[in-house]
């Protein structure tokens, strides 16, 4: 019986030296906890509204053949992006070749005929005047003289006649060189294929539409918004534009000065700063975006992973002196990853982003990270 009263005894004080090993062990844990803090900061920003837009074309580029010539290969198919100078078509180009040795050949021709001609010439102006010297001496007659003359004119004609074929061939060479360079069809721009109207083997013709390309530049964003609203707006105003996760930066192009009877509302018009992916870059294609309302002006911003609830109202961390400080304030607008403060902290204090989940005021701190 003695054995099992002491048994007993040994069990009791284990158990409750355990109890007491437990919550002091958990108080110990928390009298240092690693955090991430930021410092509070002003930053000029506008107020921003929130709407949803479509992405519509502006213009797209017609890509048309400037010579008559049979399409020898397509390079790309609808719906290929292409960058500006990248090869569309490849048309025949032997006959306009031909044509370059042919004109080059008759060119040469021209100009030495012209050579020849031009020696002739100085002949004949020697011989005109040693006939008008032998007229002075009545040794000839004055008929001699003048169809000597009528020979230097014929002369003269042809020279001028060679002058002119070599000009009008000149002009004929530097057409078939751009022809030439027209066998190659070059996009203009970056952008998509969107309408392709070519078969190879056909004959294609000046003029004739091969293909359409919606660039990257060429495309903007639509949205429609309450006139009262949209008369804040202004031109140039910066605009976050959002789809899945992926940000875009834009800016308001224009804002048409006509308002929906129906729906009280006004067009406003948003330019792309970047390039859309190719999944994105098709019309009709919905976003979010967030429009600057009026103004810049500076706002006391910190990060919303800051901020705390307690009931109704919101508490952020500060660091002061190694501990945590706890602090109520009052918040304003919301700014992407960021909220506005209207009371409660000062430029310059740090708060605690990261770890605030479980401090409790006064708590020591230490800390691991300083965000920007």
């Amino acid at each position: 019986m003695k054995i099992l009263f002491a048994i007993l005894f040994n069990l009791t004080i284990l158990i409750s030296f355990s109890s007491y090993a437990e919550p002091s062990t958990k108080n110990k844990g928390k009298k240092t906890s690693l955090v991430n803090i930021t410092q509070v900061r002003f930053f000029k920003i506008a107020e921003k509204t929130e709407a949803i837009g479509r992405l519509v074309s502006i213009n797209q580029t017609i890509i048309s053949s400037k010579i008559n010539q049979e399409i020898l290969k397509i390079h790309y198919n609808i719906g290929d992006n292409v960058k500006k100078n990248d090869i569309l078509f490849t048309l025949d180009s032997k006959d306009i070749l031909r044509n370059i040795d042919k004109i080059s050949a008759e060119m040469e021709y021209e100009r030495q005929t012209l050579n020849i001609l031009e020696k002739k010439l100085s002949f004949r102006l020697s011989k005109v005047q040693n006939a008008e010297d032998l007229k002075k001496q009545n040794i000839i007659t004055q008929d001699n003289v003048d169809s000597l003359r009528i020979l230097l004119l014929e002369n003269e004609q042809q020279i001028a006649q060679r002058k002119y074929n070599i000009k009008r061939l000149k002009i004929l060479l530097k057409e078939n060189k751009e022809n030439l360079s027209f066998s190659k069809i070059l996009s203009p721009v970056d952008g998509n294929i969107v309408k392709l109207d070519a078969k190879v083997g056909v004959l294609t013709s000046r003029g004739k539409i091969l293909a359409s390309i919606l660039g990257n530049k060429h495309n903007e964003i639509q949205t429609d918004l309450k006139s009262d609203l949209a008369s804040k707006i202004k031109i140039g105003s910066k605009v976050d534009i959002i789809n899945n996760g992926h940000i875009f930066s834009g800016e308001v192009r224009g804002i048409v000065n006509i308002e929906n009877i129906r729906t009280g509302t006004r067009k406003v018009r948003i330019s792309l700063n970047d390039i859309l992916p190719k999944k994105l870059n098709v019309s009709g294609t919905r976003f979010s975006l967030y429009i600057s309302v009026g103004n810049e002006i500076p706002r006391l911003l910190i990060p919303k992973d800051a901020l705390i609830p307690v009931g109704n109202k919101k508490i952020v961390y500060v660091v002061d002196k190694g501990v945590a400080k706890q602090k109520f304030i009052e918040i304003g607008v919301s700014v992407g990853d960021k909220i506005e403060i209207l009371k409660g902290l000062e430029e310059g204090e740090l708060v605690v982003v990261k770890g605030n989940e479980n401090l409790i005021p006064n708590q020591k701190i230490k800390i691991k990270t300083k965000t920007k």
